[in-house]
């Protein structure tokens, strides 16, 4: 399982010198961070499968706070996210929790708030992966012995035919047990199974 210490906090705010001083506090902890002075460039930049949370400021030039939530929901962003701002109003908060924010600081935080709401965020996560490991490993547990054979050498990319070779059976029967396989794990394609076994090595 991952450790907080490897995930990475995101922090998007175009105060830079505000950014890069709650960058040092959190490195200063041992946490992994790194600075996106504007929403569009942390739209562009950031890779969403690694997991974290994000700090995001609500007040930005272009996209605010709340517009850019709104994109990484239509993206899928699953990991949490932490408003910040000077000038909070009642819409704004509520706008911001119900499109699932977990915390909203006020500008200036005192660093131990700031890391408290972090480390509450990071532990979210971690309770997230576990439950969701749990439910893979459960799911994958359910297969037959042979469908668990097939399924780890076609996540390592075997063809069916070379799978057939190996375990000594037919084509036509490894396509069967892949076909139940995928259906049983809910994987519609090669590259949902191989995710769905990373997630289950972790």
């Amino acid at each position: 399982m991952i450790e907080k210490t490897q995930m990475l906090i995101r922090i998007v705010d175009d105060d830079e010198p505000f950014a890069d001083a709650i960058c040092f506090l959190l490195l200063s902890k041992g946490l992994r961070a790194v600075v996106h002075a504007s929403a569009e460039k942390f739209l562009e930049q950031d890779d969403p499968s690694v997991p974290g949370c994000l700090i995001l400021d609500y007040q930005m030039p272009e996209l605010n706070g709340i517009e850019t939530q709104r994109k990484l929901l239509d993206k899928g962003w699953r990991w949490p996210v932490i408003f910040m701002t000077a000038h909070a109003d009642v819409d704004m908060a509520i706008t911001a929790f119900k499109q699932g924010a977990c915390d909203l600081l006020q500008k200036p935080v005192a660093p131990d708030v700031l890391i408290a709401a972090v480390e509450t965020s990071l532990e979210k996560v971690r309770a997230g992966m576990r439950h969701h490991h749990d439910e893979v490993c459960g799911l994958f547990e359910g297969l037959t012995n042979r469908e668990r054979q097939i399924v780890k050498l076609a996540a390592a990319g075997l063809a069916n035919q070379q799978i057939a070779d190996r375990l000594g059976i037919s084509e036509r029967t490894v396509e069967a047990h892949r076909s139940a396989a995928y259906r049983r794990l809910n994987v519609k394609c090669l590259e949902e199974l191989q995710a769905f076994i990373r997630d289950m090595d972790d």
